[in-house]
């Protein structure tokens, strides 16, 4: 097991592919010469038995004597001989010397050794003018094995030559195909000591399945770094916004516990902390909603919704607010439109927007709250006459702790529009918002009367 655990994956590979060749080829090269030795056996055994059957026909006797001038004792490698009944050679008289020493057997075929040699023997019996004799055949098959023995001779060098080559051939293609992801390791280990994920793996453009894991490791590295940056930019953004009310508590509790501070001052002192700590608390109450939206553990409550009755409420609520900066709030709202919603999120969603419009209006202006039914869905418009947004600026206003005018970093919590976008995208909707320096700005909410999640 250790030592396996020490082979690379090019060497596995190179091992295995290996193995199996050899193991292939031996096979190949074991069935090749059994099934090359039955067919050659076959095929003498069929000459055999052909040349001694013609014999027999061609055998002649007269008188009780054989007549040999008309005999061939050798054809097609095939040595034969006729004997008596009583076994004894007849002819040919001069090829005694290949003679093999067995019982003669009628239609049988044998294999015998004789002198260091292997011979297919067949005899026949057989009776000519009233004569009987025998006719035995032999046919060497040392001649067989001899080529079988070449062929394995051939194997013996080609499947060390062969497998060479493949060996060769194929570590260079598993060298090539895994050098991209020794680069990848690489970079994926520089990546990681450095902390540095704007780095990417290589990616050879090759098209085949480690060019897709270069794509997909990058495509993850990219969702790392944008997820890494706004987790970075948000703790910074936090940490900056809870910086101004912190300061001003301590400030105030400074100067409101020292002995120069009156009663009305003391007071004073405590309406601001108060106010900085109902602002920070709003604050980590959006934070935490968001957060538990981000992380995919936020549930909406789908219920029925008078939305009419909701925007009239949140209106009221707001209109004193909006008195004390001479603005007043017209409203068109068509009543009975009923929805299904998160009712909490939806008095949030309008509460934001008309709270927008008051924040960044001007004194004396005038806010525009619009509700009416379309077939399948519903428009909440909010319009202003307040100061604007830059058009380079329109798709910014929904990032969280972004402000159209810095100067009133104290008057909210930076995250309204951020949350007015997520409730938005909670429902299916979406919204669209135009707006003008110095003119005003209307925001447009489209959002479905039924939810497909009910």
């Amino acid at each position: 097991m250790l030592f396996k655990k020490k082979l690379s994956i090019k060497t596995k590979v190179t091992v295995w592919y290996a193995s199996f060749l050899l193991a292939l080829m031996l096979l190949s090269v074991i069935y090749l010469f059994v099934f090359s030795a039955n067919i050659f056996t076959r095929q003498l055994k069929t000459t055999l038995i052909d040349v001694v059957s013609d014999m027999v026909r061609d055998v002649e006797f007269k008188r009780g004597k054989l007549v040999e001038s008309k005999l061939d004792f050798y054809k097609e490698g095939v040595s034969l001989f006729i004997y008596d009944t009583n076994g004894m050679l007849i002819a040919p008289k001069i090829n005694q010397g290949i003679q093999v020493d067995t019982m003669l057997e009628d239609q049988k075929i044998k294999k015998v050794s004789y002198y260091d040699e292997t011979w297919l023997v067949h005899d026949l019996y057989a009776v000519q003018d009233n004569t009987a004799f025998w006719v035995r055949g032999l046919i060497s098959i040392d001649s067989v094995y001899g080529t079988l023995k070449g062929m394995l001779i051939v194997a013996s060098f080609a499947i060390p030559i062969i497998l060479s080559i493949a060996l060769f051939g194929g570590w260079i293609i598993t060298k090539r195909a895994f050098s991209i992801v020794e680069k990848m390791a690489a970079a994926t280990d520089i990546i990681s000591a450095g902390n540095d994920l704007s780095l990417r793996v290589p990616d050879n453009g090759s098209g085949d399945e480690m060019s897709h894991l270069g794509r997909t490791i990058n495509k993850m590295l990219e969702r790392l770094q944008r997820s890494f940056d706004n987790e970075r930019r948000f703790v910074s953004d936090v940490s900056h916004e809870l910086r101004t009310p912190t300061s001003v508590i301590t400030s105030q509790c400074e100067y409101g516990l020292s002995d120069k501070a009156t009663i009305e001052e003391k007071n004073s002192c405590l309406q601001a902390v108060l106010r900085q700590a109902q602002r920070m608390s709003l604050m980590l109450s959006q934070l935490l909603l968001l957060s538990r939206a981000d992380n995919g553990k936020f549930s909406p409550s789908w219920e029925q919704v008078d939305i009419s009755v909701l925007c009239e409420m949140c209106i009221d609520d707001l209109e004193e607010q909006a008195e004390k900066k001479h603005i007043t709030i017209y409203r068109n709202i068509q009543p009975d439109v009923i929805i299904t919603a998160d009712e909490v999120l939806m008095i949030r969603l309008i509460t934001n927007l008309i709270s927008n419009a008051i924040k960044y209006n001007k004194d004396n202006g005038w806010i525009k709250v619009i509700l009416k039914s379309l077939d399948d869905n519903f428009n909440l418009i909010v319009e202003d006459n307040g100061i604007g947004i830059k058009t380079e600026d329109l798709d910014k206003i929904w990032g969280r702790f972004y402000r159209v005018d810095t100067s009133r970093t104290g008057e909210s919590t930076g995250l309204g529009l951020s949350m007015v976008k997520w409730i938005v995208k909670e429902h299916s909707g979406y919204i669209d918002v135009f707006s003008v320096i110095d003119e005003g700005s209307k925001f447009i909410v489209t959002i479905p009367k039924n939810q497909k999640t009910v």
